[in-house]
């Protein structure tokens, strides 16, 4: 049970700091809590890639200087995108649109994907977490509490947004997708930096 509660306070303390992929929640849940838990569940499934490559000892080859630079250098390119179609959509009325909500679940589900595959950071983040759990004599149970709390976070979070939007106007939306599209771009332009430092 601490192996789990361990894994939990974890979980919660990586899901919780503002990045990129809760940016891009917040700025999806104003609208619609279903494309805001799409993006968290495509993050959560480039977590559960990672552990898996982790458990097979992959993992560890994404580690040199070429990888990660090649991986931060996606990563940046579809920052800057995302940041831009944020932008560039940030007029767009409140109320959700329903129409072709199985392809917007998809396409919202690949951004988070995407975003938490294409940021080598995650791969350190895992392989601390490999030694994290390795000091406990029940390892998967670490796992486990990680994962429940990350699973929590990305639907209590848009839940809580999405809930709250209705006392947005449409004006305090546009900004607030403003503001979301330019501290992606500033996520960006740091993975970049910290990646030729």
């Amino acid at each position: 049970m601490n192996a789990f509660l361990q894994g939990l306070l974890l979980g919660f303390s990586a899901a919780v700091p503002l990045g990129p992929v809760n940016v891009m929640i917040m700025s999806a849940a104003v609208r619609s809590f279903w494309s805001a838990f799409a993006i968290g569940l495509g993050a959560m499934s480039a977590d559960a890639a990672y552990l898996l490559l982790l458990a097979f000892g992959v993992l560890e080859y994404l580690q040199g200087e070429t990888v990660e630079k090649i991986i931060g250098i996606f990563g940046f390119c579809y920052l800057v995108y995302i940041s831009y179609a944020i932008f560039k959509n940030a007029n767009k009325p409140i109320t959700a649109d329903t129409l072709d909500a199985e392809a917007k679940f998809g396409k919202n589900y690949a951004k988070g994907l995407f975003v938490t595959l294409a940021n080598p950071y995650t791969v350190g983040f895992w392989l601390s977490v490999a030694g994290f759990a390795k000091s406990f004599e029940n390892a998967g149970a670490v796992v486990a509490g990680l994962v429940a709390a990350i699973f929590i976070w990305i639907v209590s979070m848009p839940f809580a947004v999405h809930k709250s939007a209705k006392f947005i106007s449409q004006n305090i939306a546009k900004w607030l997708n403003y503001v979301c599209a330019v501290i992606l771009l500033g996520f960006a332009f740091f993975l970049l930096y910290k990646l030729f430092l």
